[in-house]
């Protein structure tokens, strides 16, 4: 495993998304969830505050839940020359948004949900993120797939909301 490989779910790993039957320990499947063929390790460590992101992502490329994605070298430079972002959004809330947005994704009616997709993306702290919960868990509630698994993605979510409250405290 290299840190800076790049992967995506594959069309097992999609599937385990949207039916939740392999068992997947929650760790595994908030980071299966975060996985979207754009983060690269470091990424998806800031993002699902796993301690052993390796054994997650070495076990569901074991699973073969997840791939690595064709990156060329091209890529990779054009992602370095691009200048940092200015959000100074907090690792919480980033890790929340990114989550309610993979899962708008994933469950979502693409149409539908776009306007909340790009709310959830413009929101910037988490006070404000705990207001779309609701709108969130609607869309997500209303799918055939999303509609048996909304309550534990809740539920997720609000753990990694939580979070950001403990260790601001």
């Amino acid at each position: 495993m290299n840190i800076s490989d790049i992967y995506d779910k594959t069309s097992t790993g999609q599937k385990e998304v949207n039916e939740n039957t392999s068992g997947l320990s929650m760790m595994e499947r908030r980071v299966l969830i975060l996985i979207n063929g754009e983060k690269d390790i470091d990424a998806l460590i800031k993002l699902s505050l796993c301690d052993d992101i390796v054994a997650v992502v070495d076990r569901l490329l074991e699973l073969e839940m997840v791939e690595v994605t064709d990156t060329t070298l091209i890529e990779m430079e054009a992602a370095n020359d691009v200048p940092e972002s200015e959000d100074k959004t907090d690792v919480h809330t980033i890790s929340a948004r990114e989550f309610m947005c993979n899962t708008l994704n994933t469950f979502g009616n693409q149409v539908r949900v776009a306007p909340l997709h790009k709310q959830i993306l413009e929101t910037t702290d988490i006070e404000n993120l705990k207001q779309l919960i609701k709108p969130w868990y609607q869309s997500i509630s209303e799918t055939p797939g999303g509609m048996y698994q909304a309550d534990d993605l809740r539920k997720e979510v609000l753990d990694m909301m939580d979070r950001e409250g403990v260790n601001a405290a």
